[in-house]
């Protein structure tokens, strides 16, 4: 399809998982095959090379374009398309996928075919019964042109192929009341039915271009299907295969071999593209689907299975998605040059294809010199889209030409920067706001004369009120506050004036005194300053007061309990006799015991507070002495100090 300035279609950059696949490498794919929500390309032995189109969810049939590598796939649920090309870019080692057919209504597509010599597409509409075409050349918008409509025969239309060498295009009638594969020259004319009789439902279709021949799939009645086979004018039928539990898609063919998908066991399987004379019987092992978290499969994922020697059908591909569509690189471009159908073809084509390298070539200069002027064209790094003329712009930079710096005087009272989504962002200084910083906090904020004022922290505004008002604002006019209160005062004595009306009372009375009074009190409730000394406070300083005082007493007698010496320890033994003496006049109570019937030694220690207690700690002898004296405490103390055994301490 050509591209149209006024029409936005999406080209999508598909990156493939494995290095560039080369044409004519060993990388280079031999298969490719419609999962539901991506291709998958395979080499000669099956194993994965690469995937693509990964963005899509529901993809069905597909076919291939040889002679420029070119992938047409159907996608079922997509909003815009119906139909898209996959093309390989070599310089960004990635798949683009790009819209081929916009979508019209609520299609279906059963089976697609290119014919590479007039580059248009063929494809079936299995709700609308009708065969399509349409230009690859054309608009995206064009509207498809229609074949064959088989709406009016209760036909259905299901696989299509095209006979690129005799220009037909053949397709499978799918209605089980009335099934038969039928061809038509590409040019719409020349409709024929080819085979009508012993067949049920068949489905997908592929001409073999190097056997002359056709090969279907018909869908049998129970779990039954067959493979068939025959002269592209339908005669010569043959039965290739004939098995169960299988539900075939659609068909590829190459040299020696015929492959399809299948819906049931999630694989691809092969058959030789001669008949079998008996029909084989197939060892339906499990197939283990791989883990599809990543872009591709691994080797292993897609191991073939082996089957008995006995039997010609293989699996060649297991699979983790229900498979679709199939197609098979056959070279038949250069192994038909010399074929007498298909030689004029052939030559047409490479004609074609001669003559557009032949043009790039021509331009080569001139895109040089266009080149440099296309990079001169976008400024500050802008990239030159060639065909929509137009300029990719960087990140901050829009225009036609990327001359427009977005953050130019984008930001009234602020800094701009580019946010991560690549919009112009304002960092607004402080008392302004807005997504441009245009507003300021303190525009129309403050009333009647107010000066507004921002707080250092949270940055929010307040209001400082001129004499005579206040509020949030200064909204609210002290005097006619006052004024309303002093007027109900001057009918009713008892009620309550704010404070501070008095001085305006008084001013308003001198003008009015029969209608205003004046009350009793002079300041405003708000501007007397509280004294602090309240009850509460002189309770708490009291308190706090008393138990400095007490925690005070506390810690000095504690110093003074531990800096007080030690009192002497006394150790001193008495011998008690055993009766009691004829002059008892000079003995004490320590050592006059009438009741003791031994002699016995005592221990007096520890004498108490230095005083004579209860047991005095005297020595007998020392007090007889002195009994004849008037003694007193004092020299009681001495008497004991004089006889300690240890020393003070």
């Amino acid at each position: 399809m050509l591209w149209s300035p006024s029409v936005l279609v999406p080209v999508i950059a598909v990156a493939a998982c494995l290095p560039a696949l080369a044409i004519g490498t060993s990388l280079e794919w031999e298969f490719a095959v419609t999962l539901k929500s991506k291709i998958l390309f395979l080499d000669e032995f099956w194993r994965s090379l690469a995937s693509a189109a990964h963005e899509f969810d529901e993809l069905s049939a597909m076919t291939f374009d040889e002679t420029e590598e070119l992938i047409y796939f159907h996608d079922r649920v997509h909003q815009n398309s119906s139909i898209f090309s996959l093309r390989r870019d070599a310089l960004m080692a990635s798949h683009i996928a790009e819209q081929a057919v916009q979508r019209t209504g609520n299609e279906s597509v059963g089976g697609l075919a290119y014919d590479p010599l007039n580059r248009n597409l063929f494809w079936s509409d299995t709700l609308q019964r009708k065969i399509y075409f349409a230009s690859i050349d054309s608009q995206v918008t064009a509207e498809p042109k229609v074949l064959v409509d088989l709406s009016h025969e209760g036909a259905r239309p299901d696989g299509v192929a095209v006979d690129v060498c005799r220009r037909k295009l053949y397709w499978t009638n799918s209605n089980i009341t009335h099934p038969t594969v039928e061809s038509i020259d590409l040019a719409g004319t020349n409709r024929q039915v080819i085979i009508d009789t012993d067949i049920d439902m068949p489905r997908g279709i592929v001409v073999d271009q190097l056997s002359d021949r056709i090969f279907w799939i018909d869908d049998l009645k129970g779990v039954f299907f067959a493979l068939k086979s025959a002269r592209l004018d339908g005669s010569d039928r043959q039965l290739v295969l004939h098995d169960k539990h299988h539900e075939p898609q659609n068909l590829a063919v190459t040299n020696d071999a015929i492959y399809w998908t299948d819906k049931t066991t999630k694989a691809v399987w092969s058959h030789p593209k001669v008949p079998i004379v008996k029909a084989t019987t197939t060892t339906m092992s499990p197939a283990k689907p791989e883990e599809d978290d990543t872009a591709t499969e691994t080797i292993a994922d897609i191991e073939p299975e082996p089957v008995a020697e006995v039997s010609a059908l293989v699996r060649v591909a297991n699979l983790s998605e229900e498979a679709c569509g199939i197609v098979a690189r056959t070279g038949f471009y250069q192994r038909l040059q010399k074929d007498a159908h298909c030689a004029n073809v052939v030559r047409k084509v490479k004609e074609r294809l001669d003559q557009m390298a032949k043009k790039k070539q021509m331009r080569s200069l001139v895109d040089e010199k266009v080149a440099q002027l296309e990079r001169d064209h976008c400024l500050n790094g802008g990239t030159y889209i060639a065909d929509r003329v137009l300029c990719i712009c960087p990140t901050g930079y829009k225009g036609s030409r990327c001359e427009i710096r977005e953050c130019h005087n984008f930001c009234v009272h602020g800094t701009c920067e580019i946010s991560d989504r690549a919009y112009p962002k304002c960092y607004c200084q402080p008392g302004f706001t807005g997504e441009r910083c245009e507003i300021s906090k303190c525009s129309g904020l403050c009333l009647n004369g107010g000066h507004c004022k921002l707080e250092d922290v949270s940055e929010k505004p307040s209001c400082e009120c001129p004499h005579n008002f206040a509020g949030e604002r200064c909204e609210q006019n002290s005097t006619e506050i006052c004024a309303l209160f002093c007027r109900l005062l001057k009918h009713e004595s008892d009620i309550y004036v704010p404070f501070g009306c008095h001085d305006i009372c008084e001013e308003l009375a001198k003008d009015a005194s029969d209608k205003i009074a004046i009350p009793q009190y002079q300041h405003l409730e708000v501007c007397m300053t509280p004294s602090p000394w309240t009850s509460n406070v002189i309770i708490v300083l009291v308190v706090g007061i008393v138990s400095c005082f007490f925690l005070v007493a506390i810690i000095v007698h504690g110093f003074r309990r531990l800096y007080k010496p030690k009192r002497p320890r006394i150790r001193k033994t008495f011998v008690v006799r055993k009766q009691a003496r004829t002059n008892s006049a000079g003995d004490t109570p320590l050592t006059n015991r009438p009741l003791a019937t031994e002699q016995c030694e005592i221990t007096i220690e520890n004498c108490c507070n230095m005083n004579i207690c209860e047991t005095p700690c005297f020595d007998p002898k020392l007090v007889e002495q002195t009994l004849a004296k008037s003694s007193n405490c004092k020299e009681d103390k001495k008497i004991l100090i004089q006889n300690m055994d240890d020393d003070l301490y």
